[in-house]
């Protein structure tokens, strides 16, 4: 799993490298729902072909590079006989890994979700 998201960083440096704007806010949001939705929570989702990023080559470089991810930590999940939410969660959310350049870690792409705010369905829980 630490492979996989070595690489995501990566793949996600060199495209801010070029495009600053992956890393506002409403790129991390809608990369992070995707990784959240197709990765994490294991649902069968269509990636979209727009982040935000103000170039359709750059958008298109991000959903293949989240497209690729998403596909491969779900395999490699089943393999590993990671199932659960909390345990995807928490491989994806990994702070010992970091991209190359600028050691980018994954909430800097894609922000933290605490992992206590969801019930082990992966649901948000409600505030009281």
């Amino acid at each position: 799993m630490e492979e996989l998201l070595h690489r995501l960083l990566n793949q996600l440096e060199a495209i801010g490298s070029g495009h600053e704007e992956l890393y506002d806010t409403e790129c991390r949001e809608r990369m992070a729902n995707a990784v959240m939705d197709g990765f994490v929570r294991g649902q069968k989702i269509v990636l979209a072909d727009d982040f935000g990023l103000y170039t359709p080559e750059a958008n298109l470089a991000v959903k293949a590079a989240l497209g690729e991810y998403i596909a491969n930590a779900k395999a490699l999940a089943a393999d590993l006989r990671i199932a659960k939410f909390h345990d995807r969660l928490a491989a994806f959310q990994n702070s010992r890994i970091q991209s190359d350049g600028q050691r980018n870690l994954y909430d800097d792409f894609f922000g933290h979700s605490p992992p206590d705010a969801f019930d082990p369905a992966g649901n948000v829980r409600r505030k009281s």
